[in-house]
């Protein structure tokens, strides 16, 4: 009998520890569940804070459902891509991706694919969407957009596609012109509404979207109209982060170092050229400005080589082959490096290119 009662003791306790650690392990995961419909059976992609691919599941009859150990307790806006319609011909506007802030153990999605577009988005058990969707809907500017975004749609489309006309670049101009001033009234809305969202992790994101460019001083003030009580929340983190990154790249100040390989595929510091003056060039082969911009860095690293000039040529190519294919036309007298984690935007705080500083 005491056998038996210790056996059962144990694989109680057995049964017990399992069933925890499996709940513990349930409890810890999020699950982002819904159903599109026009989805079928197709795959779906979750998208991580920075937009990149998490992971991929197959949809079944329009339902998919993701289920990841991810934090919630600093909620950041992520989202869910669908890779087939991004062959579809599309316009201006091909919506294949919709968005959402990860802030809840679980969270559901229902929309609707029509004409090759995710529609009729609507997103459940996440609060903090609520508020972002609500905050945006009713800035004042915003309301004024909707009148006319649709005109400006349907002029951009005939322009474009149907007759390239005095008269239909002329409507085009006019709704374009309309919606540039809105868009300026509502960067000023999205300021004035900090002073009632002070807590609200919703609008820092929106402030961060729309004012991560600014300078130093703009951003510190921005962050000033927030609560302290949000002040470790991950977009006010990433505008501190910005602030940062201006100051160091800033004109006089230490130029930023970085490492990227050169066409032999030695790695090189910006570093091991100090004490010279170095001239950065951040191009692509894909942009014809900066293939234009070549024989004018040419021409004076012929003229300034032997007194102490150095060209650093840093190409932000997707892909290494592009690079050598450019470098073979272009015949580069001077150091050719290739950024291929794009790391000196950030650093370079530089929003396109050609980029070219001393």
């Amino acid at each position: 009998m005491k056998k038996t009662a210790i056996l059962i003791y144990v694989l109680t306790f057995i049964s017990i520890t399992i069933m925890s650690c499996t709940s513990s392990k349930e409890q810890n995961k999020s699950v982002i569940k819904g159903t599109i419909k026009g989805l079928g059976n197709n795959s779906i992609v979750l998208l991580d804070d920075k937009y990149q691919p998490l992971d991929t599941v197959q949809a079944h009859n329009n339902n998919f459902i993701f289920e990841h150990k991810l934090d919630i307790s600093n909620p950041k806006m992520q989202g869910v891509f669908i890779p087939h319609l991004s062959n579809k011909k599309g316009g201006m506007r091909r919506v294949n991706k919709t968005y959402f802030f990860l802030d809840s153990k679980t969270i559901n999605i229902t929309a609707t694919i029509v004409n090759d577009n995710i529609e009729n988005v609507e997103v459940t058990g996440s609060p903090t969407t609520k508020k972002y969707k609500d905050l945006y809907a009713n800035f004042p500017a915003s309301i004024e957009m909707e009148k006319y975004t649709k005109p400006f749609n349907d002029a951009f489309h005939l322009y474009n596609n149907v007759e390239k006309s005095e008269e239909n670049l002329k409507t085009l101009k006019y709704y374009g012109n309309i919606l540039d001033s809105l868009a300026v009234e509502r960067g000023k809305n999205i300021i004035d509404a900090i002073k009632d969202n002070k807590e609200s992790i919703a609008l820092s994101y929106i402030a961060y979207q729309n004012y991560r460019n600014e300078s130093p001083a703009f951003l510190k003030d921005l962050i000033n109209k927030f609560s302290p009580n949000i002040r470790d929340s991950h977009y006010i983190s990433l505008l501190e982060k910005q602030i940062k990154l201006k100051e160091a790249s800033s004109v006089g100040g230490m130029a930023p170092d970085f490492t990227a390989v050169d066409n032999t595929n030695k790695s090189v510091k910006l570093s091991d050229f100090k004490g010279a003056y170095v001239l950065i060039d951040f191009w692509a082969s894909w942009c014809g400005p900066c293939r234009k911009e070549i024989p004018h860095l040419k021409t004076a690293y012929s003229t300034f080589k032997d007194k102490g000039f150095q060209i650093v040529s840093v190409s932000i190519d997707e892909k290494k082959e592009a690079w050598k294919k450019a470098l073979k036309v272009e015949q580069l007298p001077y150091v050719k490096l290739w950024d291929e984690k794009k790391e000196t935007s950030q650093l370079y705080q530089y929003q396109g290119i050609p980029y070219i500083c001393l």
